[in-house]
């Protein structure tokens, strides 16, 4: 489990922004009052509602598509308790910086607190718990829409719009990988995909520069930031990928999406319902493995049983249901 006052992602330019975890006495005494009035948050946030507080809601696990689903989190707690105001602490802020929702970003941790993360579902290996519903019910809240939101601005799609312009066919966005190797689809599978996807779609490869190097692709991974990424996706008439950043930027900008997600994370805790997620459940999933900690030992079969026609059937019952 994690310790109190772990940094998220291990940016360390944001410890000093969190509320310090004393481990000596006596110290130690406050730190244990506040985590405990933490706890009992769930009771006190019509209180702290009424009287217009701030709290902070912190982005615990780190990763760029964690952001997203901390600010589905962040909406949630904002439609049962308005007049709150909420402080998120995320290493990735660029990614909400127009949030509505969002008061204020990666301002010091206020008295009151609550960490936006999942782990207690990767420990016990969860299958049907939605993330965000997760995080709202230990606020005792129990109703959520798991909808990403991803807010462009108007520069934004303009410089999107002059960089397709010259684009002859429809665009779909494509992202091979996540950071856990669990998730990744066989790169030769990608390869015979965008064979059969390229004479009737331009393809736009976005990423970072972990990506593999594909034929008949427009690459734009590794070169562009974030945002700008999430610009060009916003341009796309589908996207297809893994369960990824790119997954939550896309339903945040309702492209319809193809998520391939095997067999490592449960679609009904991390799927959206407007996508076709694709899935594959042999006897050693959902095994939540994360590279570092643990390794698949089955050859990623869960991954292999999903075939290229599977996924291009997929993309033309996406392309049919959304030209209605």
């Amino acid at each position: 489990m994690k310790e109190f006052g772990q940094i998220p992602a291990d940016k360390l330019e944001l410890k000093e922004l969190l509320y310090p975890f004393c481990k000596i006495y006596p110290q130690k005494l406050w730190s244990k009052y506040r985590w405990w009035k933490n706890s009992k948050l769930r009771i006190l946030l019509p209180t702290l509602n009424f009287q217009g507080k701030t709290i902070t809601v912190v982005d615990r696990l780190g990763a760029p598509g964690d952001a997203l689903i901390t600010a589905n989190v962040i909406r949630g707690i904002k439609i049962e308790y308005p007049n709150l105001k909420i402080n998120c602490i995320t290493p990735n802020p660029s990614l909400l910086e127009r949030d509505p929702n969002i008061d204020f970003l990666n301002l010091k941790e206020t008295f009151y607190s609550f960490d936006s993360t999942y782990w207690e579902l990767i420990v016990r290996k969860e299958r049907q718990e939605n993330i965000v519903a997760n995080n709202l019910n230990r606020l005792g809240i129990s109703n959520y829409n798991y909808k990403s939101s991803y807010y462009m601005t108007e520069e934004e799609q303009k410089w999107a719009t002059m960089e397709i312009a010259d684009y002859k066919k429809s665009v779909i966005a494509i992202c091979t990988k996540s950071k856990e190797s669990v998730k990744n689809w066989p790169y030769e599978n990608w390869v015979k995909l965008v064979k059969n996807l390229e004479p009737k779609f331009t393809l736009l490869h976005l990423g970072d520069k972990k990506e593999p190097i594909l034929q008949n692709v427009i690459r734009r991974a590794g070169k562009l930031t974030m945002r700008k990424s999430a610009s060009l996706l916003s341009k796309a008439k589908l996207f297809i990928g893994p369960d990824s950043l790119l997954m939550h930027v896309a339903n945040g900008l309702n492209i319809p999406s193809v998520i391939i997600f095997g067999g490592s994370r449960p679609a009904k805790c991390f799927g959206y319902d407007d996508n076709i997620n694709l899935i594959s459940s042999p006897e050693c999933s959902p095994c939540w493995i994360h590279d570092g900690y643990d390794a698949c030992n089955y050859s990623l079969k869960c991954l292999n049983q999903i075939s290229v026609t599977t996924v291009l059937q997929s993309v033309d019952s996406l392309l049919k249901n959304n030209s209605k």
